[in-house]
């Protein structure tokens, strides 16, 4: 009896993890359809998110958590509030980076590329965006509950550093739910957003990290 109830919770952890697996979308057409328009509604977004990292030459995961606030007009602000206080904002053209209690720095988002495309990533994640990039092979895939955007760096500073980005997009929502960066080195960083709000008012002041 033990046996057959053992064999019976492998079959349904099997046919579980097949479901979960991931592929080829059916209907391309309907989903940049949905996509679009979904996107096109959204003129500001604000997430919590929790991020796992992964580094390669550790056995432990890195953890920390913060807050994602995006606005249509190119403006995407990232702040980390544990294990340590961290914020990178985009804001037009202009990129500000704070450390702790350090002075918050600002550069030109153009003059650097690799944070430059990451929170371009993310913005055009959300505003349906994300396949107008030449500086990416694409494909899509899916599940029960979500889309998978896979895009392959083909040249420049971040295919040095990032070998695939992976986007998950909610099948309900049609929104941005997770995105795993996987890095050349082995590394692996992971966000889950969760707590997603659209179309909230979101002040000129909430970019500006001094």
């Amino acid at each position: 009896m033990k046996r057959k109830l053992v064999l019976f919770i492998l079959l349904c952890s099997n046919c579980y993890a097949s479901a979960q697996e991931y592929t080829g979308i059916k209907d391309i057409k309907a989903f940049m359809q949905q996509y679009t328009s979904v996107s096109q509604e959204i003129k500001t977004l604000e997430a919590d998110f929790t991020q796992e990292k992964e580094i390669a030459l550790l056995t432990n995961k890195l953890y920390s958590s913060g807050r994602m606030i995006f606005r249509n007009d190119n403006r995407l602000k990232i702040e980390y509030f544990k294990p340590n206080a961290f914020i990178f904002a985009m804001n037009g053209e202009k990129l500000s980076i704070k450390d702790g209690e350090r002075a918050a720095s600002s550069i030109s988002a153009k003059s650097s590329s690799l944070f430059g495309q990451i929170s371009r990533i993310a913005m055009n994640a959300i505003n349906g965006r994300i396949f107008d990039s030449k500086g990416f092979t694409s494909n899509i895939l899916e599940n029960g509950n979500s889309y998978l955007l896979v895009l392959v760096p083909k040249s420049g500073e971040i295919r040095q550093y990032y070998r695939e980005l992976n986007l998950y997009i909610g099948k309900k929502t049609f929104l941005l739910e997770k995105m795993t960066m996987k890095e050349t080195s082995g590394d692996e960083t992971v966000m889950n957003f969760k707590n997603i709000r659209t179309n909230n008012a979101v002040s000129d002041e909430v970019f500006i990290v001094d």
